[in-house]
């Protein structure tokens, strides 16, 4: 695929889902199902922009990722390997990420006709999708090493991507509040960043 695509869809996506993280989320860490069913309800035209969005942006930010990982093919085998592996990672996350935003949506349906239990039972239901986070922390940390071996972007974007990585994961199991705003933040600006770089053909 054009470098020039794969920049804009990487652009696109750190762009509308940063966005929609920053101005549209409603924060539902710690709650139980039932209370973040009453949480999303009391916003929930905010909740359907947001889900909505988001399928765009993910498709779009993850995509724009998988390509970048398959344009790596390089002779250094170990980089394959990991660009390869990280870049299917990252393409899985886009239907898990689509079935979750869609079980939310359908959850904002059915506890409006039906009552909170109904909503709260999808979203508990949706548990397992959500550690499709592992997936997409795993692919960025596979992929930042096939760039930092590779030395893209002159070897930075690469590290970038290996410490957002590991930070999110470090939120993921510890839920350290300074870890997830440097992993999850710094994942879409280096994103953003990378999609720059790759539309200005700068990746050497």
């Amino acid at each position: 695929m054009n470098s020039k695509v794969i920049g804009l869809m990487l652009i696109l996506g750190a762009i509308l889902t940063m966005g929609v993280w920053m101005v549209f989320d409603i924060d539902t860490s710690g709650m139980s199902p039932s209370d973040s069913m009453t949480a999303i309800l009391a916003e929930k035209t905010k909740a359907e922009i947001a889900s909505i969005l988001n399928v765009f942006g993910v498709m779009s930010m993850f995509t724009g990722l998988y390509f970048l990982a398959k344009s790596l093919k390089s002779d250094n085998t170990v980089s394959n390997h990991f660009s390869e592996i990280g870049g299917l990672l990252l393409l899985l996350c886009v239907p898990l990420w689509v079935v979750l935003v869609g079980a939310n949506l359908s959850a904002i349906q059915e506890a409006k006709e039906f009552g909170n239990d109904v909503g709260a039972t999808i979203i508990a239901s949706t548990t397992a999708l959500q550690m499709g986070g592992i997936l997409l922390v795993v692919g960025l940390f596979m992929l930042g090493i096939s760039l930092t071996l590779l030395r893209k972007y002159k070897g930075i974007i690469g590290i970038l991507f290996i410490i957002a990585s590991v930070s999110a994961f470090i939120d993921m199991i510890f839920e350290i509040d300074i870890m997830g705003m440097i992993g999850w933040m710094g994942m879409f600006l280096v994103t953003f960043v990378t999609g720059i770089l790759t539309t200005l053909n700068k990746e050497n």
